[in-house]
Parts: structure tokens; C-alpha cells; sequence
């Protein structure tokens, strides 16, 4: 009926909107991020529990029960909740504070805990798990240890003043905002001009939704500037590792290869990412 069996009706690209002004510009900062020793023998021990219903012939997993997606989940959360992460965000919010003074129009990501790896288990439903609020919390108290003066509010599901939150954000009386999820669709904050990260994502309608936010046109917005925590394990020389920790950065950099294409500093990815994109054998362009 609308002529388009085998195509959308109509395609307008993250590129063309950026290249015509429809939204801004934006600087993408990837900063590797390692798991623990722990966390790593945590990962290889859950990959190797998933490999036994995985199907090489079909290179697809037989059967997608309720055992399996919940190791898949449970291995997708090490990631999430990767332990360096707080100290790598801390030093970027350090940096951003001792350069502007303030932390105004700031959104941060922060780790849900819950979500499955998008490419594996296609129920994004199941409930956050007991650490969920805690994660917020940390991320939201470890703000205000740089300065009391720092204004911040979690942002989450069932706030009876999210309009009132936004509206003081708008105007710089709130000065940062925490998140798991609730960021993503039907929020406006075209003010934003810094995102960070923290909590990783294969789901491209994620993150694709997440960037959108922070590219919202503003008057007296000229360039957006997003932090992207990306996990990687150490370098490990045993064969069967590697294979694991490839395809750990493999999902991690799905994202990045997207957001620094479109990018106004596409080099300062490939080059913070090199040593470890090398050693992998993988490409991010």
C-alpha cells in the first residue's frame, strides 16, 4: 500500500540530521575501561556454561530457555557493573569540574544491572535485580563528594516531580542528572551538553536514543560532548581466553564504531583504542 515492501517509506539518518544542523555536533571520548581479575574468571566461567548450547553448525543457539538467558544475563551484568567504572567516571567528572567550575547540563548513565546482551536474549523485561539502586545511589553520592555545591537529582521511574526536575535542570538550578533508563524515550532535554556513559549497551535502539538526547539543538548550546566507558579485559596470553575477551570488546564496540564515525574527533577513538583494538585483531571503522 505505501510502496515499500522491501524498504522504509522514508529514512532520515543520524548523519544527514547532524550534517544539516537538525541536531548538534558533538566531540566522542571512549575510555577503556578493565575488568578485574575476578570479574574476568567471573565472564570466562559463564561464557563457557553458554557455549554448551551453542550450535556451531548454525552458528545460533538451539534452544532459548529460561537457564540459558539467565546466564546470559547474569554474564551481561559483570560487564555492567564492572567495578573500574566508578574511578574512571569519577576522573572524568574531576576533570569536567576543575575546567568549568560546575557540572551543569550533565547526564549520566549509570549502570542497570539488568540489562541481557540485545544480540542473545531479545526480552528486555525481566526486573532489575537488588543492586540496581544502590549502583544509582553510588554514582549519584560520588557527584557531591567533588563539591556540596554540586546540585544533583536521580532521574527514575515513578518521580511525581520529573517536570519540575527538568525544568530546574533547564535552567542550571539542577546541575546534573542520573539515570538508569529512564533518559532514553519521550524526555526532552534539549540543554544537555554532556553525556557519560557508565552503563553499556548492544542495543542499538539504546544507544542510538541515549546519543539523540545530548544532541538536542539549544541557542546557547554550540557542540554536545559524550564520555563512552568502554570494557575491555586484560590482556590475556592464554589461547583459550583470547577468543572470550575478543568477543567481549567485540559487543562493547558496536556502539563506538557508530559514534565516533559521526563524530567531530574520530582519531581520538582509534588511537585510545589501538593497543587493545590491535592486540584483538578488530577495527573500529
Amino acid at each position: 500500500f505505501f510502496g515499500a515492501e522491501n524498504h522504509y517509506t522514508y529514512e532520515y539518518s543520524m548523519e544527514e540530521a547532524i550534517r544539516k544542523g537538525v541536531l548538534c555536533k558533538y566531540l566522542y571520548y571512549p575510555h577503556i575501561v578493565r575488568l578485574t581479575t575476578e570479574e574476568l574468571e567471573a565472564y570466562v566461567e559463564l561464557s563457557e556454561r553458554i557455549a554448551k548450547y551453542f550450535n556451531d553448525d548454525t552458528c545460533s543457539f538451539a534452544k532459548m530457555d529460561e537457564g540459558l538467558k539467565m546466564l546470559l544475563l547474569a554474564r551481561k551484568r559483570i560487564v555492567h557493573k564492572a567495578a573500574n567504572k566508578l574511578k574512571a567516571f569519577e576522573d572524568i567528572i574531576k576533570k569536567r569540574y576543575q575546567e568549568k567550575g560546575n557540572l551543569k547540563y550533565s547526564l549520566i548513565y549509570v549502570p542497570e544491572g539488568n540489562e541481557p546482551n540485545y544480540l542473545e536474549v531479545e526480552d528486555d523485561t525481566l526486573n532489575q535485580d537488588e543492586d540496581s539502586e544502590h549502583l544509582i545511589d553510588l554514582y549519584t553520592k560520588s557527584i557531591l563528594k567533588l563539591d556540596d555545591k554540586i546540585t544533583v537529582r536521580k532521574f527514575v521511574s515513578g518521580q511525581k516531580d520529573r517536570e519540575e526536575i527538568l525544568e530546574d535542570f533547564a535552567s542550571g538550578k539542577l546541575q546534573v542528572l542520573t539515570s538508569m533508563k529512564c533518559l532514553d524515550e519521550g524526555v526532552d532535554v534539549p540543554r544537555s551538553e554532556l553525556a557519560i556513559f557508565c552503563a553499556s549497551t548492544g542495543n542499538p535502539r539504546q544507544f542510538i536514543q541515549r546519543r539523540g538526547r545530548i544532541l538536542r539543538k539549544h541557542p546557547d548550546k554550540h557542540i554536545a560532548i559524550i564520555h563512552d566507558l568502554v570494557v575491555a579485559p586484560e590482556f590475556d596470553s592464554t589461547e583459550e581466553n583470547y577468543n572470550m575477551e575478543r568477543n567481549l570488546l567485540k559487543g562493547e564496540l558496536q556502539r563506538v564504531k557508530d559514534f565516533a564515525r559521526l563524530s567531530e574527533n574520530p582519531a581520538f577513538a582509534y588511537t585510545e583504542l589501538e593497543e587493545i583494538t590491535n592486540y584483538y585483531n578488530l577495527s573500529i571503522f
